[in-house]
């Protein structure tokens, strides 16, 4: 599996749903998802955190890597290491895609997801992103680099 729409559609599959029902959990109709599946097109940043809300692994399907997630880092016994936030990724990366908006660039999904990832791993160091003025000015530097 080496393309981002047939993980896509795999992920689908998995739940058992048809592209209409899967579009509408990422609130897309049937033409677009059958879009996304074929690599005619690419979703944007709310169609993702949708389904990840809905427990779609987005890290797989953007990247083809699993990695192990849960929904809070107070999930895992204080011996493991932190596991990724993905609340936190996402509205990382819905901030990211906002910003390169309002800068009038439309950012590919790879790059948007590599961003928001690094931008994530900054944060983590610093316990996590407790200023979300220090975000919006992180991202505003990032995106106009």
């Amino acid at each position: 599996m080496d393309n981002f729409g047939e993980r896509l559609k795999q992920a689908r599959t998995r739940l058992g749903m048809s592209q209409e029902e899967f579009g509408a959990v990422g609130g897309v109709k049937k033409v677009a998802q059958s879009n996304y599946e074929t690599g005619k097109r690419f979703p944007d940043s709310q169609y993702l955190a949708r389904l990840a809300e809905a427990g779609v692994d987005i890290q797989f399907v953007v990247s083809g890597f699993r990695l192990d997630i849960v929904s809070k880092p107070s999930d895992l016994p204080a011996s493991e290491s932190a596991p990724i936030d993905v609340a936190q990724l996402v509205r990382i990366a819905e901030r990211l895609d906002a910003t390169a908006k309002e800068a009038g660039k439309r950012l590919p999904l790879k790059t948007l997801v590599e961003i928001a990832a690094d931008v994530y791993n900054y944060f983590q160091q610093e316990e996590g992103v407790q200023d979300d003025e220090k975000l919006n000015r992180t991202l505003k530097l990032v995106v106009n680099r």
